[in-house]
């Protein structure tokens, strides 16, 4: 350890009063704190790797409700990974609450959630679950008026996010701290669903379709991408698009990308035009996009198989004649279902069994070969995956889902501290000092 940095501090220390540092002391603390962070050997912050699987299907005749699912991706066993419906998102199965939307921020999830309507009535119960996916609890809802079936969230940051409601066609604007809804958007909707952030932008999709009741058939109308600005909540513009816009993407950079019924249309963001209209010759499933702008799309009912668009040169890498149509290692096992990629690049396939009869997998697939990495027998309708990194709670001081800059200030309020039950004390060594610094910093 440096013993001049140890000396300096010890000087400045002197002159002092220990719970309100000068400047000067401050940043003795800083070096310090540096001369730990870049020693690999001290105090690793332990962090964990894990799925999040939404398992939608609710089913009262046979007594399942919505749930969630996790898998841990550092565990070798296929069967030890899961945790099965560790939560149950509908507490009554005559209810029929569905699952929705999941967001992740940190080690928070976001579901949207409602009951089902009764023909003829409004849904209920509309609301957004926060859930602790540490601690594995509800520590929270965020309610949503009742009839507007929250779909799809888009998280800004910490204090905000978007919702959007599809039976109201509204999209609601969220305070996250308070946990209520601060604005109602209006006027340009028609079914929001998708919804993505760019650029500080909003992008909605508007499906625009009805259930016609008598003539048993859906009937679309003019569908559109709303554009909000972030920072007003103002709509900005309405981008017409093909019939049934639902799914939407974006690569990270300048491109938005929607699916419609029969095509995939590319937005960009900078001037917000339509740039390209694809024909995939099919009516496009599930889409995920990797971070090599990599379109992974799932052929329809007839063309099954995975077909792959290269976003940044507008071509097809394999187009309908030439889809992966199973995986390489594994020719029995279905390739079909919902689409996402995980952070280290492969992609998770969700395979609901909406029967009920409990044949719900997430299968793994190594996109450089079409393998089969991994098969996960998760709960009843695996719907929709999200992925998290796990850090100890106790450096999150704030609880907000991220460990940042702000649960260190908040810890260094505490800093010398010492006694049991110390809300900054995250070794648990009932002493708040630097030690205590140096974890949240490398938690961060």
């Amino acid at each position: 350890m440096n013993k001049v940095v140890v000396a300096l501090l010890a000087s400045a220390s002197k002159k002092v009063d220990r719970r309100h540092f000068s400047c000067y002391s401050l940043l003795l603390i800083g070096a310090f704190l540096f001369t730990l962070l870049v020693s690999p050997a001290f105090g690793q912050a332990v962090s964990q790797d894990i799925a999040v699987v939404v398992n939608a299907l609710t089913f009262p005749d046979l007594g399942i409700v919505a749930s969630l699912s996790l898998i841990d991706l550092d565990e070798p066993s296929e069967r030890r990974a899961v945790d099965n419906e560790i939560l149950r998102i509908g507490f009554d199965p005559i209810l029929r609450r569905r699952a929705i939307g999941l967001s992740i921020h940190g080690h928070l999830a976001y579901i949207t959630s409602f009951n089902l309507p009764i023909t003829g009535e409004t849904s209920s119960g509309d609301n957004i679950y926060i859930i602790n996916l540490e601690d594995r609890e509800f520590v929270g809802e965020i309610p949503i008026q009742a009839g507007t079936t929250p779909q799809q969230i888009a998280l800004v940051n910490e204090q905000k996010l978007y919702v959007t409601c599809a039976a109201t066609h509204e999209v609601h604007v969220v305070d996250i701290p308070n946990r209520n809804v601060t604005k109602v958007l209006t006027g340009s909707f028609n079914k929001p669903s998708g919804i993505t952030l760019l650029n500080g932008k909003v992008y909605v999709t508007n499906p625009a379709w009805e259930w016609d009741p008598i003539a048993r058939k859906v009937n679309y109308y003019d569908s559109s991408v709303t554009v909000i600005d972030i920072g007003t909540d103002v709509i900005l513009k309405s981008i017409p698009m093909p019939p049934n816009a639902g799914g939407i993407l974006n690569d990270g950079d300048a491109t938005i990308i929607v699916k419609t019924r029969d095509n995939l249309v590319l937005i960009d963001a900078n001037t917000d035009e339509i740039v390209e209209t694809v024909d995939p010759k099919l009516t496009p499933g599930a889409f995920a996009l990797n971070s090599k702008n990599q379109l992974f799309i799932q052929g329809d009912w007839q063309n099954p198989g995975l077909l792959i668009y290269d976003v940044a040169a507008r071509d097809w890498i394999r187009d309908k004649d030439n889809m992966i149509t199973n995986f390489s290692n594994d020719a029995d096992t279905s390739i079909r279902g919902g689409l996402t990629f995980a952070p280290d690049g492969n992609l998770y396939i969700t395979q609901p069994d909406w029967s009920g009869g409990g044949q719900d997998f997430v299968r793994v697939m190594d996109v450089a070969d079409a393998s089969l990495l991994r098969s996960y027998h998760v709960g009843t309708g695996a719907n929709n995956v999200g992925f998290a990194t796990i850090t100890p709670r106790r450096a999150d001081i704030n609880n907000d889902g991220f460990v940042n800059m702000k649960d260190m200030i908040i810890a260094g309020r505490f800093l010398g501290d010492e006694g049991a039950g110390i809300r900054a004390d995250v070794n648990g060594d009932e002493v708040v000092d630097i030690r205590d610094l140096v974890l949240i910093g490398q938690g961060h």
